[in-house]
């Protein structure tokens, strides 16, 4: 669980304060094989698909195997202008596997270290405790590394997938974005995944090139403006961040090319607070409360739902779409 913060206007309060953290995974332990894993809320479809590297997950990475599979028996030449190898290793659904793979990993190996199916191995009675106590410092390094890592993407393609869907009004595309952004000035927190993103205009762009032979060739490539979402973790917060991108694709098969981003202004908070009084806002009615949650302990170590979670950051984004 993390508390989620949504970025304001420069003069306005934080939005998260006084907040409970949002449940965005669980890492569970398997009864069976005594590992780590990592589970999903129900409504964050998008999530488990990516977690798995589901093929449906990516609309565009479908296409992409498919024309791979009619390429493959091509020559050198055609296989190398397809890039798939590049392509496959940069998709959303790769890159998010790995990141919790990573986690369940670094986890698995904090228990070992800890004690859990065996003992340490003392070798050398003088120093055996100074070295374990290193083991465990630097695996615990790795797994709060992973665990940032997998909290912004739990936050872009959980919470902000079932956002966008809700604000947007369709579900948003992952991989069509580009590739990840990679800004080590002013993005150094941003994760290294490329953005989700609902697809705002498009048009056909025609573009005249001289082939070495003299001859002129106009192709038509396919230009788009998305709204894309992405997260920053650091040390201190975990945010959305939102940007406008123009991309531009050679055929649906192809990967994107992203030309250019910017940062979507963030709106002010007392705008975005004004939205949940309209009327015009749907609640989700109140249910009785489980009693798992009275068993939390003290009032500071309570949580709330995920789809909680989404009401915040669906007002946020509404009013950063209809700026657009």
């Amino acid at each position: 669980a993390a508390v989620v913060s949504y970025p304001t206007g420069a003069a306005a309060p934080a939005t998260e304060e006084g907040r409970s953290p949002a449940i965005l995974f669980r890492l569970a332990c398997d009864s069976r094989t005594g590992r780590f894993v990592p589970v999903f809320p129900r409504p964050a479809s998008l999530l488990r698909l990516l977690a798995c590297n589901d093929p449906s997950a990516s609309d565009i990475g479908a296409l992409r195997s498919a024309a791979l599979a009619r390429h493959r028996r091509g020559d050198n030449a055609t296989r190398r202008a397809t890039n798939g190898g590049a392509a496959s290793r940069e998709s959303t659904g790769r890159i998010v596997r790995d990141g919790f793979e990573a986690l369940a990993r670094s986890a698995d190996t904090l228990g070992r270290r800890c004690g859990v199916g065996g003992d340490w191995n003392d070798v050398d009675v003088r120093s055996s405790a100074s070295l374990r106590e290193r083991s465990v410092d630097g695996t615990c390094r790795d797994v709060r590394a992973s665990l940032m890592t997998c909290c912004g993407m739990a936050t872009a393609f959980g919470v902000g997938a079932i956002a966008l869907r809700i604000a947007g009004g369709i579900d948003p595309v992952v991989d069509m974005a580009g590739g990840p952004i990679v800004d080590a000035v002013s993005y150094s927190d941003l994760i290294r995944v490329p953005p989700l993103s609902v697809l705002l205009r498009q048009r056909i762009v025609e573009k005249l090139t001289r082939e070495g032979d003299g001859e002129t060739k106009r192709t038509s490539q396919l230009e788009g403006e998305l709204f894309a979402v992405s997260a920053r973790v650091n040390d201190n917060s975990l945010a959305l961040v939102c940007f406008d991108v123009l991309a531009v694709s050679e055929s649906a098969s192809s990967v994107p090319t992203r030309l250019e981003y910017a940062e979507v202004n963030s709106p002010e908070s007392d705008k975005v607070m004004s939205e949940a009084a309209d009327d015009h806002v749907l609640r989700r009615p109140s249910k009785k409360p489980r009693a798992a949650k009275e068993d939390m302990g003290s009032e500071g170590s309570k949580y709330h739902h995920t789809l909680e979670e989404v009401e915040h950051a669906t007002l946020w984004l509404d009013t950063l779409l209809q700026q657009q």
